[in-house]
């Protein structure tokens, strides 16, 4: 199991279970939710709600007139956490679509010996 120390240091002990997540930005604050996928009847959350304060920065718009503007950046922290989720949900999909490949391929091997054993049982018919 690969270390996610940002997530580990959010409080987050079972990363393996991580479905998905969201991250929406109001009033200079992130909003992180992250979805998990849980068994059926257990008495862990769904999911988590994790909130950001946005880094404010001021920045010369107008070096002639010295007219500045407040910018608020997403925090290296938070960005960090995404990284860690964006890189377990990628890796989620990357297996599901693998189980996906090779549940066609046992489909399709088992067409193929169904009208096998078809073919053979008729040619013993015709003995």
């Amino acid at each position: 199991m690969k270390n996610y120390p940002t997530l580990t240091e959010m409080g987050i002990n079972n990363p393996e279970q991580i479905e998905r997540f969201s991250l929406t930005t109001s009033n200079n604050t992130d909003h992180l939710r992250i979805i998990y996928r849980r068994k059926k009847g257990s008495f862990l959350p769904g999911s988590k709600r994790f909130e950001f304060g946005r880094a404010s920065k001021t920045i010369v718009t107008d070096s002639g007139s010295r007219q500045t503007q407040v910018v608020y950046e997403i925090s290296p922290f938070v960005q960090k956490a995404i990284e860690e989720l964006e890189y377990i949900v990628n890796n989620k999909k990357t297996s599901v679509e693998n189980a996906t490949i090779v549940k066609d391929e046992l489909r399709r091997l088992h067409q193929e010996m169904t009208s096998r054993l078809a073919y053979i049982e008729s040619l013993i018919d015709d003995m």
